[in-house]
């Protein structure tokens, strides 16, 4: 077995572990996690409400995970649970006016983070490091 492939692994968990601490101190002031960014940026992001069980499968969280973190974004006024009309068992969700201008406000900082930590990588380099990281994800999809 080739020696680099547990340093790959551990590379990999330490460098997503080290970019969300970071993400997290730039958020804290926003009263958002990582965990509620993503759920909002995700839920501004799409052009019709999701349900809870798309936030969930688009997050890599189980269903009873994502009702808590839904919850607490319910509370903090930022997203709401929309009952349709044709279905009264499903809940869609949609970010709220206070929501979306966090959202912008947070994306600012984001996308100032994400090129701030990939100014000093040659742009082949990452770009070779994002196909082999979409490779392995669309690999791991198929497992």
């Amino acid at each position: 077995m080739d020696p680099t492939w547990p340093h790959f692994s551990r590379l990999l968990h330490l460098t997503a572990h080290a970019w969300r601490l970071a993400l997290e101190r730039r958020l804290k002031e926003s009263g958002l996690s990582m965990s509620g960014w993503l759920a909002v940026a995700t839920i501004a992001s799409e052009s019709q409400p999701i349900t809870q069980k798309a936030l969930a499968q688009t997050l890599g969280l189980e269903d009873a995970s994502v009702v808590p973190l839904i919850d607490r974004l319910v509370k903090q006024q930022l997203v709401e649970r929309v009952q349709p009309e044709e279905d009264r068992r499903k809940r869609l969700l949609h970010v709220t006016s206070q929501g979306n201008a966090l959202f912008n406000k947070v994306k600012v900082e984001a996308d100032a983070l994400r090129l701030e930590l990939l100014a000093n990588i040659d742009p082949d380099e990452l770009a070779t490091t994002q196909r082999v990281l979409q490779q392995l994800l669309a690999t791991l999809g198929t497992v």
